[in-house]
């Protein structure tokens, strides 16, 4: 054994251990740099590093054969040997190459130029609910960076996130989406790091394109979401600016711990919950005071606040509102291109400062901004309902529903414009549609029971508002009770309406002294003038969020009795010009 070793050593052997690995390193990156930019098979790589190891053993007889104190000459032996080596090396790769699927092969090969994907929310592979926030965070990042390509369409974050739990059934996906391609996604946090893999699917032939896992400490969440914006780039082919590839994972930031927070915020803030979107809110400030200048978290308090002080949990004319005002306009100073800054001021702009001129144009900014996302359109149809002009409503709600047809929202603007429009037939479509994607929410029911009614189809309407009052079984509220009442008071189902009416009349007398939207559709039900007359100047005079809404019962073809009079009543009609509400269609 001594000898061998003294003669391993006289030869030299340990500098072909030590070239050949760096000579092999070497070799498969520039491999992987032609693959990357010139659209090369992505199984080179792999042939490449099957021929590397296969001649390994060449490159091992060669440096003992002819080492410095080795024999010089070439036998038949030797030669011999090193046919064999290189022979099963090219039997190998053309073995792999033959039954190997392409592997990252050219976007352009299977994707026509224009592009739509989806980009699926990432399974928590760990289970873990604390990192939640960031397999939705950075799905939705995604989408949001893919918006703002010209030459890609992407399914919003709604549509996409509806189909959570079918994440694997490319079919089924390809199918209700309508997508070209999938991305997909696998987040776990181990041992305070976190690991992500990504994959983009063809769905045309279910073949991987590319895939990628990478692993980074939390400290370091941008640079993450940054390198998968990258291999996004690169597995598609997609031409963006560095600028776009920063900005899609940091979106205002640089600073990762002020990053974590607004995601955890923006995750909390989609909760029905008050607690958690009080939760959402302190993460969402706490973004701020570690960066001040990071927008988005401003958007969302103003957003989040509004939506609260909306539906009773924070006060309209203190604290909360101030917040969310000063919030949303520190939003659109700090980044006057961001859709959901002006989103965000438009709906304080329109339920709270009652500046319509404002609002409308905040709308508008926020569609030329970016008008491949939903949510301006559907805000801005139900600001288009309120002040009567439900003509261009409908226009605008076609474009929310054709971004995304599973949106809830999108769904609900397209089914109110259709309504106040006198177009019954398609608002039964739209709220049924919402009905059946959304069949847990009680105001899909209700509202798809006014339409039915509208209709002429009574049998169905009272079967959907059964529906809905079993829902509202343990959460009474009288605003979607006095929407049962109108159902009801259209197909002449007295008892159904007597036992709603009821209710409301019952949850007033109990608190008297709160402003309640419920009794207003009541007393345009009874057509009684005085008494929604008296609601709307207390509306108004105390500056309640429901101060929109009050114009709309001027509409003289849904059912109500009180549009002729208040046509002619001197006080509202002063109250209306008060406000300065815009022209009707």
């Amino acid at each position: 054994m001594k000898d061998f070793l003294d003669r391993l050593v006289e030869r030299r052997i340990w500098r072909v251990l030590v070239a050949y690995p760096s000579v092999t390193f070497i070799w498969l990156q520039a491999v992987e740099f032609f693959i990357n930019n010139y659209d090369l098979d992505s199984r080179l790589l792999t042939a490449s590093l099957i021929g590397a190891v296969l001649l390994f053993p060449a490159a091992i007889l060669w440096n003992w054969r002819h080492g410095e104190a080795g024999a010089q000459e070439f036998s038949r032996a030797e030669i011999g040997s090193y046919s064999f080596v290189v022979a099963a090396a090219a039997v190998a790769c053309v073995w792999y190459w033959n039954t190997t699927p392409a592997g990252m092969a050219p976007a352009s090969e299977y994707l026509a130029p224009a592009r739509t994907l989806a980009v699926m929310p990432f399974e928590n592979s760990g289970g873990d609910a604390d990192v939640q926030f960031l397999c939705d965070g950075i799905a939705e990042s995604l989408i949001n960076w893919l918006a703002t390509m010209p030459d890609v369409k992407v399914i919003s974050k709604s549509a996409a996130f509806r189909f959570r739990d079918d994440i694997q059934d490319t079919a089924k996906l390809a199918e209700v989406l309508g997508v070209d391609g999938i991305i997909r996604g696998r987040l776990e946090k181990v041992s305070g790091e976190i690991v992500v893999s990504t994959s983009f699917v063809d769905v045309r032939d279910d073949r991987q394109i590319w895939g990628e896992r990478l692993t980074r400490p939390m400290k370091e969440l941008i640079d993450l979401e940054r390198s998968i914006v990258e291999s996004i780039k690169t597995g598609l082919g997609l031409q963006a600016t560095v600028s776009k590839t920063n900005s899609s994972a940091s979106q205002g930031t640089d600073d990762s711990a002020a990053y974590e927070h607004y995601l955890r915020g923006h995750f909390l803030i989609q909760s029905t919950n008050p607690e958690s979107i009080q939760e959402g809110v302190e993460e969402l400030r706490e973004s701020i005071r570690i960066d001040p200048r990071f927008a988005r978290p401003y958007a969302d308090i103003a957003d989040a606040l509004s939506q609260m002080i909306s539906y009773g949990s924070g006060d309209h004319d203190g604290a909360s509102l101030e917040e969310a005002r000063a919030a949303a306009y520190t939003a659109v100073a700090l980044a006057p291109e961001l859709a959901e800054a002006h989103t965000a001021l438009a709906t304080i702009q329109q339920y709270f400062l009652f500046d319509w001129a404002a609002a409308e144009a905040s709308y508008e900014a926020a569609i030329a901004l970016n008008p491949k996302i939903s949510v301006p359109y559907h805000r801005y149809t139900d600001f288009l309902v309120l002040t009567s002009r439900a003509d261009r409503a409908q226009e605008v709600a076609a474009h929310a529903l054709a971004l995304d047809g599973f949106d809830s929202s999108s769904l609900h603007a397209v089914g109110l414009a259709a309504l106040f429009a006198g177009d019954f037939a398609a608002s039964v479509k739209a709220f049924g549609d919402w009905n059946r994607f959304h069949p847990g929410s009680r105001w899909s029911y209700v509202k798809h029971a006014v339409a039915l009614s509208l209709d002429g189809q009574c049998d169905a309407a009272l079967e959907q508002g059964e529906k809905a009052e079993e829902l509202m079984n343990n959460h009474p509220s009288t605003l979607p009770d006095s929407w049962l009442a109108w159902s009801y008071k259209v197909c002449g189902h007295d008892d159904k309406y007597a036992q709603s009416k009821a209710r409301i009349e019952a949850t007033h007398d109990a608190n008297p002294e709160i402003i309640d939207g419920g009794l207003a559709y009541l007393y345009a039900l009874e057509g009684d003038s005085e008494s929604l007359v008296e609601l709307v100047s207390r509306v108004v005079e105390t500056k309640d969020p429901l101060t929109p809404f009050i114009g709309i019962f001027q509409a003289d073809h849904v059912g109500w009795s009180v549009s002729a009079a208040l046509s002619e009543d001197q006080r509202y009609q002063a109250i209306l010009a008060e406000l300065q509400f815009p022209g009707a269609d």
